[in-house]
């Protein structure tokens, strides 16, 4: 039953992974991680699985792979237990873990489900229909428009790029039919042409790359007339990406021409910082705030933040540390070497697959492709698909040297072991999966429902224990509700000191904690301390959001509020020193001046204050840190001058 159902779970993975934003999206997340825990299960539980094979030793280039992604992952995981906001470690752990166990899944496979030519017209088939989705979307908006199942044109045309190989090495090799030739060659120019329309500078570097390559493995093998072809044919897609490319910047400059580089610049900041073990996996949008850098072309110095590298060495180095890095990486490079340097295969399936991962690796040096699921799920099925062929091309297994399959599935595949492992999928599914799964719907449910979905967040706080945000909604749902009482207080103390354990990073929860003191303690205890319990949880926060003025902001309004305007005046000014333009920040410095009896310094700020707002008069603010910085503070404003004047 298992190798008949498996081949059908594979088939679905490949097939559905690019829907759902390339699988990032929760329900399509849901369902791969769910068919890849079922495709594990129904492989290693099968009593009829391939024989084993005695233990290779480190001369065997596929055990020095193994080894080499063994212990990156192993020391992704270690770097994973020491991060300081464990969901987004484990999520990121897991982002590794799927496709580590696919590809092992997919190398132990039997024959069947290991049968390349199925598995590879499957993978054509998925990349087909994206390819014609953009291709339909181009003409209603161009690449963004073609784009849009991946959010981002360059994660697709990486995916597109991964059947174009898969189509070509077919439509190239003279053993295939000539008629079956044909039709590779017309998916082959449909992947090129979908590709050419996605217009994304870090994948047609990457085919013109895998196409050099191709050319140079199959050019002896060529006759004149065919060398010259594929020359011309080189030529013509070099010609075609300038004139593509080309385009692409004459109708608009390219917005992030400038930031590339100080991007990378501030990774290295980060890898530098902790190199061995890194931030934790899934870490490095949580971590990259400290490390953000000014844009000092824009009124708004900080109003833009990275997420991610742009770079996915870069990324993997910053998340689980350089020799997690170097380890995968060598991994990936030496699987790719492997499946080039193939025996050849009358359809030249292995040969196609080192090519796209080619493709992938050089597009990967300039953009995170382990973003979306589908671009790490799908390779690896076909690499461990790959392995499996090239280890049957070797021969079959001397009968002294082979473990008899009988007492093979007796030692390994017992009914306590298969008992066993079937808990503990049921474990991961349940507690891994479909709980984290459900807790998302119900705080979505909850943040469509206004005040009426407070129960729906208490469901999700209680679903999944881990995420803090869950806690935080509770605390502000509770603060936005009505009046808060004494046991109100309570709940949402309690909830935003969970939210602080969960993510001692993130500056919004020991902020919500100073407010909750500063602004409601002493009215509903009167309590004439809380004002100074305030004081160390709005530093805190300012510690945590070095970069940001906001903070600051608050606590120098909270320290003028407690009659503290020498240290509320530094506050303000350390505000100012971010972000010259704050216009609320400028006009409370001027206020505090005014305070301190130091009139014609604060009309010095009210006038500077005043200046900004006519210099960013036709701006507009294109995120909401923008909008906070350049946001009038009209009334105070007003009554400055009218004092000053």
């Amino acid at each position: 039953m298992s190798r008949r159902a498996t081949p059908v779970v594979v088939a679905a993975i490949v097939l559905l992974a690019p829907f759902g934003q390339g699988g990032r999206e929760p329900r399509a997340l849901f369902l791969l991680h769910t068919l890849a825990l079922l495709c594990v299960v129904l492989v290693w539980t099968d009593r009829t699985g391939a024989p084993l094979r005695p233990a290779a030793s480190l001369a065997d280039p596929r055990v020095r792979l193994a080894a080499l992604a063994v212990a990156g992952l192993s020391f992704a995981l270690i770097s994973a237990l020491r991060a300081s906001y464990p969901l987004a470690a484990g999520l990121g752990a897991l982002d590794l873990i799927v496709p580590f166990a696919l590809f092992a899944t997919a190398a132990r496979a039997g024959p069947d489900v290991r049968d390349l030519g199925r598995l590879r017209v499957v993978a054509v088939a998925s990349t087909s229909l994206q390819a014609l989705l953009a291709l339909a979307r181009y003409g209603r908006g161009g690449a963004m428009a073609a784009g849009r199942s991946f959010l981002n044109p360059n994660h697709l045309a990486a995916f597109l790029i991964l059947g174009l190989f898969l189509a070509l090495v077919p439509a190239c090799s003279p053993a295939t039919p000539r008629r079956t030739r044909a039709a590779w060659s017309a998916v082959a120019a449909l992947h090129l042409l979908a590709v050419f329309g996605l217009e994304s500078r870090g994948a047609i570097a990457a085919l013109l790359c895998a196409l050099l390559v191709f050319g140079a493995r199959r050019f002896r093998a060529l006759s004149p007339r065919g060398r010259t072809l594929l020359v011309g044919a080189l030529l013509a897609c070099a010609l075609a990406a300038t004139v593509v490319l080309g385009a692409r910047f004459s109708r608009s400059p390219d917005p992030y021409r400038y930031s590339r580089l100080a991007i990378w610049r501030s990774t290295v900041g980060m890898i530098a910082e902790r190199p061995i073990l890194g931030f934790g996996p899934g870490m490095f949008p949580h971590a990259a705030a400290r490390f953000n850098f000014p844009i000092e072309s824009s009124p708004v110095r900080y109003g833009r933040n990275f997420l991610a590298a742009h770079s996915g060495l870069l990324t993997l180095a910053a998340e689980a540390g350089v020799p997690a890095a170097a380890s995968i990486f060598a991994a990936l490079l030496g699987a790719t070497v492997l499946f080039l340097r193939a025996r050849p295969d009358e359809d030249g399936a292995v040969f196609g697959i080192g090519l796209a991962f080619l493709a992938l690796l050089v597009q990967g040096a300039v953009d995170d492709l382990q973003a979306r699921p589908a671009l790490t799920i799908v390779p690896a099925i076909l690499a461990g698909a790959a392995v499996a062929a090239i280890r049957r091309r070797q021969g079959p297994i001397a009968p002294d040297r082979m473990v008899n399959g009988a007492a093979a599935a007796k030692h390994h595949d017992s009914r306590p072991a298969r008992i066993v492992g079937a808990t503990v999928a049921i474990y991961v599914f349940v507690i891994g999966i479909f709980l984290p799964y459900w807790a998302d719907r119900e705080a979505g449910t909850a943040l469509n429902s206004g005040p009426a979905g407070l129960p729906h967040m208490e469901r999700a706080a209680a679903l999944n224990p881990l995420q803090p945000d869950y806690r935080n909604n509770l605390a502000m749902a509770i603060l936005n509700s009505g009046p808060l009482t004494p046991e109100g207080y309570c709940r949402a103390a309690d909830d935003l000191l969970e939210a602080r354990r969960l993510k001692p990073i993130d500056y919004r929860f020991p902020l919500h904690l100073a407010r909750l003191e500063a602004r409601f303690a002493p009215r509903l205890f009167g309590d004439a301390t809380a004002g100074e319990r305030a004081v160390p949880l709005y530093r805190e926060a300012a510690r945590l959001a070095p970069l940001d003025p906001r903070p600051r902001l608050e606590l120098a309004g909270h320290l003028l509020g407690l009659k503290r305007p020498g240290e509320a005046l530094q506050a303000v000014q350390e505000a100012l020193t971010l972000e010259p333009n704050f216009v609320r920040a400028r006009v409370l410095e001027a206020s505090i001046l005014l305070d301190m009896g130091l009139r014609s310094e604060a009309r010095v700020s009210l006038t500077r204050a005043e200046a900004t707002l006519a210099a960013l008069s036709g701006y507009v603010p294109d995120s909401s840190y923008a909008e906070e910085v350049v946001l009038d503070a009209r009334v105070e404003r007003e009554r400055l001058a009218a004092v000053l004047s």
